[in-house]
C-alpha cells in the first residue's frame, strides 16, 4: 500500500482534535481565562517531551527553549498558540469563534516498522499524554 510506504520513507503522523466545551458566559470566561494561561505560563513539556519552540500568533512572537525571543511574519495576527517539542509532538490551541469551546489539535509521531496498529497504538499513548499534560 502506498500510504504504508510513504510512513516508512518519511515517519508516521498521526493527527487528532480535542475539544473542551465550556458553555455559557461563565465557560467564555473560562476559555478565556485558560488560554491567558497558556500564554503566561506555557508548557515546558508535552507527554515527557522537552518544548523546544512556544509560538503565540496573536503576539506574533516565538520563543525557543533558551528563552531566545523572535517575531513570526505573519500578515495578521490571530488567537492561536502553537508548542513543538524535541520529539516532534505539535499542539496548537484556540478558541472557537463560534462555540463554546477551545480546541487542541495534536500533532504525534510515532515510530514505524511496517505494522501501522502498533504505530497507531504508540501515537494514541502520547496523545493521552500530552492531554495529561495540560489539563484537558
Amino acid at each position: 500500500m502506498v500510504l504504508l510506504d510513504i510512513y516508512k520513507n518519511y515517519g508516521f503522523q498521526k493527527e487528532k482534535a480535542v475539544s473542551v466545551v465550556k458553555p455559557g458566559k461563565s465557560g467564555a470566561d473560562e476559555i478565556k481565562a485558560m488560554m491567558e494561561n497558556f500564554r503566561k505560563n506555557p508548557p515546558t513539556e508535552l507527554a515527557g517531551e522537552k518544548v523546544v519552540l512556544s509560538k503565540d500568533f496573536k503576539t506574533l512572537k516565538q520563543t525557543d527553549a533558551n528563552g531566545k525571543q523572535s517575531d513570526i511574519e505573519m500578515p495578521a495576527t490571530s488567537n492561536v498558540l502553537q508548542w513543538f517539542t524535541e520529539g516532534g509532538i505539535k499542539v496548537s490551541v484556540r478558541p472557537s469563534g463560534t462555540e463554546p469551546k477551545i480546541k487542541f489539535y495534536c500533532e504525534v509521531p510515532a515510530p514505524f516498522d511496517g505494522d501501522y496498529d502498533k504505530a497507531g497504538a504508540l501515537a494514541d499513548e502520547k496523545l493521552k499524554l500530552i492531554c495529561a499534560s495540560l489539563g484537558i
